[in-house]
C-alpha cells in the first residue's frame, strides 16, 4: 500500500535551505545537538541541517570501511 505524502512547499523550500547551508558549511556534527531528538520537528532549517549530517557520518564511515578492507587485503579470514 503507498502513502502519498505531501509536503508543504515552505518547509521543503526551508529543509533544502538548511541542507545547503549545511553543505556550504561543511558541518561534521549537529549544531544543536542538546535539543533533544524531536530536533527535527522543531524547524525544517534544522531538520535539513540534520539530514546533511547524517547522510555524511554515513559516507565517513562507509570509507573507513573500505580503508580497512583494502588495507588488509590478501588475509583473508584469519585474524
Amino acid at each position: 500500500m503507498e502513502e502519498n505524502l505531501i509536503v508543504d512547499e515552505k518547509f521543503k523550500r526551508a529543509f533544502n535551505l538548511g541542507y545547503e547551508v549545511a553543505k556550504e558549511l561543511d558541518i561534521k556534527t549537529p549544531i544543536f545537538q542538546n535539543e533533544g531528538s524531536d530536533i527535527t520537528l522543531k524547524s525544517p532549517i534544522q531538520a535539513g541541517m540534520f539530514q546533511f549530517v547524517q547522510e555524511k557520518q554515513t559516507v565517513l564511515k562507509r570509507k573507513s570501511i573500505k580503508k580497512i578492507f583494502r588495507k588488509n587485503k590478501g588475509k583473508g579470514l584469519t585474524p
